[in-house]
């Protein structure tokens, strides 16, 4: 029995390829065999019923424009809204004073501009300089050996026993002088004028003596001098290239000729001479029922129409004051409460505390300050870090590698799926034929049929020796 590798697989993970192998008959489908076209089973369907009304329009009776709002609306007069006129424009009279201060007090002054110094030539020294600087001769490098002691006390601190009252020291010894203002040293900003010519003679003008200067040298420039041997063109890769040995590899690209020829073109395919047409019967297509109109006329009172009745209601007045648009002619009253109650108390400026005058002690510096004197270092402990440590747990004991896994766990059997032996070339299926659905079709050796009169062909013999 043949069977293919869909057939013969166990393990669910080979298929066959599922390509059609003809040529005629070849489709876009990669395959025609598939699960849908085999399981599946046609069942006969009845056609719902649409609930969907019809789409014609009811006629007859006559159409009512009377809404709520067309009865109950009742027009009313409309007072014009009170627009403030804003009061004319007057010109002030008289006109403007455009001086100012600054064209007032403003003078404009002249001044010559200031004459650039060109200087005729640049002096150069003739001799070498031969100095010391001062850096040199006057430093002296002093002995650093001998380190200086701290100058704080070893005296220890102690917080003091009474009630801090609340004043810094800054209140306590600060004492306010009153300085008086200092004179303005800066000049004035007015420009000095003097009669006399502008003195530009200088020390560099007067001690200057211009020195004839020595002609520069020319370094002569040397001709060039070809080589009287000729260059030799013949470099490494002329020498020792040979090209590659052999002919020339032959194209095989096609001549650009179009093919020609007398004969009429063949229109004859494989579909014109096979196609068949075959009869096709019309798809069904359901029919509606016509629309029957229902016997009678169709009652247009409502309940609501039927049960209302018109009570007299009195239309609600505003609350909106009837003097609120109208143009007063009495004085603004501009007296509020805020106005009326509030009273203003006299606040007094804070001023500073007055001290004693300040006497500046007359005793020398003895180069001891207060910080150092009381300063009293202490030792300082840090805190301790509650960081684990990053290092591994490490034990004498064996480790523990018993799990419920290994201990519960029972091995199966596991079958190996025929196909991996047929892909290894060690199975009992021969291979057959490839059908035109694209099926690899393998049939058992032990199956197959021997020959008559004990006579084996080679392949026979040759599966029996295998």
């Amino acid at each position: 029995m043949k069977k293919c590798i869909c057939e013969i697989c166990t393990c669910g993970r080979h298929r066959c390829p599922h390509r059609p192998t003809n040529v005629i008959n070849k489709g876009d489908q990669p395959c025609t065999l598939t699960e849908y076209n085999n399981v599946y089973k046609q069942h006969p369907l009845q056609m719902r019923e649409s609930f969907k009304p019809s789409a014609e329009a009811l006629r007859g009776g006559q159409f009512e424009d009377k809404t709520t709002q067309r009865q109950d609306y009742i027009k009313h007069p409309l007072e014009k809204p009170f627009v403030r006129v804003p009061d004319q424009y007057k010109r002030p009279q008289g006109e403007m004073e455009g001086m100012t201060s600054y064209k007032k007090e403003y003078t404009e002054k002249y001044q010559e501009p200031a004459r650039a110094i060109r200087h005729d030539g640049q002096r150069q020294a003739q001799g070498k300089f031969e100095g010391e600087p001062t850096y040199k001769t006057d430093y002296r490098k002093w002995d650093m050996s001998g380190r200086v002691g701290p100058y704080v006390s070893q005296d220890a601190w102690q917080p003091p026993t009474n009630r801090f009252e609340g004043e810094s020291t800054m209140h306590h010894d600060f004492i306010k002088h009153d300085a008086r203002r200092r004179a303005m040293i800066k000049p004035p900003q007015a420009a000095q004028m003097s009669d006399s010519p502008f003195n530009d003679k200088t020390g560099y003008r007067d001690a200057f003596i211009k020195h004839p200067l020595e002609p520069k040298y020319v370094h002569p420039k040397e001709q060039y001098k070809g080589p009287a041997a000729p260059f030799e063109a013949m470099t490494t890769f002329k020498r020792d290239y040979k090209g590659n040995p052999g002919e020339i590899t032959r194209s095989f690209k096609p001549d650009n000729q179009a093919f020609s020829s007398g004969k009429p073109l063949e229109d004859v395919t494989t579909n014109r001479n096979d196609y068949r047409k075959w009869p096709m019967e019309r798809p069904y297509v359901h029919a509606h029922e016509q629309y029957k109109r229902p016997d009678g006329n169709m009652e247009m009172t409502t309940t609501h129409n039927a049960t209302y009745r018109e009570l007299p209601i009195e239309r609600t007045l505003a609350h909106r004051p009837s003097s609120a648009n109208k143009a007063r002619n009495a004085p603004f009253d501009g007296s509020t409460s805020y106005a009326n109650d509030f009273k203003k108390w006299e606040m007094s400026k804070n001023k500073p505390m007055m001290r004693d005058e300040y006497h500046p002690n007359n005793a020398p510096f003895e180069g001891l300050s207060t910080q150092k004197a009381h300063y009293i270092p202490h030792e300082l402990q840090p805190n301790r870090s509650f960081k684990p440590d990053n290092t591994a747990f490490q034990s004498g004991t064996k480790f523990e590698d018993g799990t419920m896994y290994r201990t519960d766990f029972t091995p199966k059997h596991v079958d190996i799926c025929p196909v991996l032996g047929i892909e290894k070339g060690q199975s009992q299926f021969q291979f057959v034929q490839t059908d035109q659905r694209g099926h690899k079709l393998y049939q058992p050796v032990f199956e197959s049929v021997e020959p008559l009169n004990g006579f084996q062909s080679p392949n026979r013999m040759q599966m029996t020796a295998a």
